[in-house]
């Protein structure tokens, strides 16, 4: 496993600025990615279908309680 000390060795080696530039850009793509955390409606757009009866909204309540089986 890789540790932080030698990720800034590895870095530290690093001569030209395109190079550093490029790991810098990296970095930044990294936190971004960790800091996104997706929305409840993001969530909820990606559920493509629901496996229910027909009748499943206009008895939920029946069907919660065990009232009605699937």
């Amino acid at each position: 496993m890789i540790t932080k000390e030698q990720l800034i060795e590895d870095i530290k080696s690093i001569d030209d600025f395109q190079s550093l530039e490029k790991v810098h850009q990296l970095i930044e793509q990294l936190k971004q990615q960790k800091l996104k955390k997706p929305t409840l409606m993001s969530q909820l757009r990606s559920i493509e279908k629901i496996n229910a009866p027909s009748d499943f909204a206009e008895n939920i309540d029946a069907y919660l309680n065990g009232e009605k089986q699937f």
